[in-house]
């Protein structure tokens, strides 16, 4: 995924919903706390924070499957 693009949620997932339109602003890892952010916005401007924590394996199988979650839009 990479900052500045739009993506459409494909599954729901967090607090995101199939169909939602959302650009993500940030992403970054914390090597200190094994932390993947991530932080979207969506169509109302909102900022929303997700935080994948790479000690945990759902967390895990999350992050290595993006794709099954968000499509980039931009590129359709």
């Amino acid at each position: 995924m990479e900052t500045g693009k739009n993506y459409i949620v494909r599954k729901n997932i967090f607090n995101f919903r199939v169909g939602q339109i959302l650009t993500l602003k940030r992403c970054g890892y914390q090597a200190y706390f094994g932390e993947y952010n991530f932080v979207f916005t969506d169509m109302e401007n909102k900022n929303i924070c997700v935080v994948l924590r790479g000690d945990d394996e759902e967390d895990m199988k999350i992050y290595h499957h993006l794709d099954e979650y968000f499509e980039n839009v931009d590129s359709v």
